[in-house]
């Protein structure tokens, strides 16, 4: 997968949303669950006044389909209140990729997926509850962009939402394969605090 020189995914289809700031330097890959229905949907929201600024680089659909809203130069509003290794609020330092997916919405995963839900504990506490899995063309598509990302901009870390900011966020959640994501981009292990 090819990154262009004005840092879009050659292959992506483009929906800009504007804003952003510069970011000379890309430090992390923090990956998130849209907590929506499709992909569009999301970015439709982020481009209205009611997302507040909120946004990713890039939005994976669960058939696998990668839209960029935003050059991998520029800042997003994906990661809010958040640590990860030193670096205090990472939207200035990291690239975001949101995941269509209903997270633990159980009611909005039955009506956006076929597959049968995950059930599970989230690794940061609370009780067992029900979470969309992810489809394999998607976490394809996920590996292909985060390997393309690590690689390009040498970033040091690949990790959820759930991990940089712990006490507010469950996202990507139980369901996702964050290990395996790690382990293809030439990390080991989980993510580690």
């Amino acid at each position: 997968m090819t990154i262009t020189a004005d840092h879009f995914l050659a292959t992506a289809e483009r929906i800009p949303v504007p804003g952003g700031s510069k970011m000379d330097v890309r430090r992390f890959l923090v990956l998130h669950f849209t907590s929506g229905a499709s992909a569009k949907s999301s970015i439709d929201f982020w481009r209205s006044t009611a997302a507040q600024g909120a946004c990713a680089h890039i939005v994976i659909d669960r058939n696998g389909t990668v839209y960029q809203c935003r050059p991998f130069n520029k800042t997003c509003g994906h990661a809010g209140k958040s640590q990860w290794a030193g670096f205090d609020g990472l939207n200035s330092c990291s690239i975001g990729i949101e995941l269509a997916n209903a997270g633990d919405n159980a009611p909005l995963a039955k009506r956006w997926t076929k597959l049968p839900l995950v059930t599970a504990k989230h690794k940061n506490g609370g009780k067992e509850t029900e979470w969309e899995a992810y489809p394999e063309e998607q976490l394809r598509a996920c590996e292909e962009v985060a390997k393309a990302l690590v690689e390009r901009y040498k970033l040091d870390d690949v990790v959820g939402h759930e991990d940089i900011a712990p006490t507010r966020k469950n996202d990507p959640g139980p369901a996702f394969p964050m290990q395996r994501l790690r382990e293809a981009c030439g990390f080991e292990g989980l993510p580690s605090a």
